[in-house]
């Protein structure tokens, strides 16, 4: 009692400090709403990629949050193609939220493109084990360690059937966990790239626009990256094969 009223005192007598003021980033972002809301989308825009910027910039759910005000001023100009590359990016951190979802489709949909879920098996399977991040995928399969790990003990202590039943089950749960978890680590070093043109880009040979064609790629599709020159993009291309791209016809998802 004597300790808490030692702290007590030691917050509101004539030495102590006043409660933390919000951070220059809560400030920022709070005018760069204000602006939006007024209309001002290049002054919004520029105060949302500044907050971004850094190495000390927000993460998770926070960082999808200005992907997706991002999204929503390219949506306002009519910028369809980067509309739907800063709702995709924003869905990689957010994969389960209802409104980007909502805000991804339209933007393909008045860019022309394919729905990012076709609804077909592929496109649902994909959506199903893309919808935890490599952080939670990590700590559904360490959860699913426990009951493993408890019928192991029962079985080692007690024996009988009904503890090797649960012992299967349980080991069965810990594979189905690992699923997603081994989906998400593969793609953890990806840098995947969305063509944002509204046609199909053509892939060079070389890094300049005379050099030879080796394929195509079509509007709204993701594709890895390989290397960047100024204003050119190497992209891995079906078959092993690579080829450059210019770099205004595809945008970052990894950011």
């Amino acid at each position: 009692m004597v300790a808490v009223w030692f702290v007590l005192a030691l917050m509101i007598g004539p030495g102590a400090r006043a409660l933390p003021a919000p951070s220059d980033g809560v400030q920022a972002d709070a005018q760069a709403v204000e602006r939006y809301r007024a209309g001002d989308l290049e002054g919004a825009r520029d105060a949302w990629l500044a907050l971004l910027a850094g190495d000390d910039g927000p993460r998770g759910a926070e960082r999808a949050r200005l992907f997706h005000n991002l999204g929503d001023v390219h949506a306002r100009r009519d910028d369809w193609s980067r509309a739907v590359g800063w709702y995709a990016a924003s869905l990689r951190l957010r994969p389960r939220d209802a409104e980007t979802w909502h805000d991804v489709e339209l933007a393909r949909m008045k860019a022309g493109l394919e729905p990012q879920d076709r609804g077909d098996l592929s496109a649902t399977l994909q959506r199903a084990l893309s919808s935890l991040t490599l952080e939670e995928s990590a700590w559904l399969a360490l959860l699913a360690l426990v009951p493993l790990a408890l019928c192991l003990a029962g079985e080692a202590l007690r024996g009988g059937a009904l503890w090797r039943r649960l012992s299967l089950a349980s080991s069965a749960w810990l594979l189905l966990c690992l699923v997603p978890w081994s989906w998400n680590l593969a793609r953890a070093d990806d840098d995947p790239l969305l063509v944002i043109s509204e046609k199909d880009v053509g892939v060079h040979s070389e890094p300049r626009a005379d050099a030879p064609g080796v394929g195509t790629l079509a509007a709204g599709s993701e594709i890895e990256r390989l290397d960047a020159l100024p204003g050119w993009v190497k992209v891995a291309l079906p078959g092993g094969r690579s080829g450059w791209v210019p770099g205004e016809t595809v945008f970052p998802l990894g950011r």
